[in-house]
């Protein structure tokens, strides 16, 4: 397989594992919130920017990373 693939699904993997991890830091932070205001609260402006900006890297992290493996391994 060529060394840019690998780096770009290396970078694939990664990005897939902090988006989870965000998302899911996201929601517990959101519960906590609602069971301290005892109503359901929604995801409000930071957290939406959070999460666009987690997104945004993973999306550019694989190409980066493929990138990165072709020069330091090419």
């Amino acid at each position: 397989m060529n060394i840019w693939i690998e780096g770009a699904l290396v970078g694939a993997g990664i990005a897939a594992v902090l988006i989870i991890f965000e998302y899911l830091a996201i929601q517990r932070e959101v519960a906590e919130r609602s069971k301290r205001m005892a109503k359901q609260v929604e995801w409000d402006s930071n957290h939406r920017s959070r999460m666009r900006g987690v997104l945004s890297f993973g999306l550019i992290l694989p190409i980066g990373c493929a990138i990165g493996a072709w020069l330091v391994w090419g």
